[in-house]
């Protein structure tokens, strides 16, 4: 995770919430979307990466569109994470 300075996850109930939040992230700023998994029980979350700020604005834009469309479980920013996370990341090669 060299080139990145931050991870943001959210975490909706629904796939469509889900679909409608990870839209208004990458639209709103230069983050990547890295991956989308489902949780269980109809929870699924996606994670993006980029500099701090943009991850920031990504999931605040994020949130707000999934929240119109479903629940919101559970949203988060991790600036400069650690490299170990990195492995729990199910990245397309």
């Amino acid at each position: 995770m060299a080139s990145k300075n931050a991870i943001g996850i959210l975490e909706t109930k629904g796939f469509a919430a889900l679909v409608l939040g990870a839209d208004a992230a990458v639209k709103t700023a230069a983050v990547e979307l890295v991956e989308w998994r489902p949780v269980g029980s109809g929870y699924v979350s996606f994670v993006v990466e980029g500099d701090v700020a943009a991850v920031r604005s990504a999931i605040d834009a994020g949130t707000d569109a999934a929240s119109k469309a479903g629940e919101v479980l559970s949203q988060l920013v991790i600036p400069r994470p650690d490299d170990a996370v990195e492995s729990v990341l199910n990245r397309q090669a």
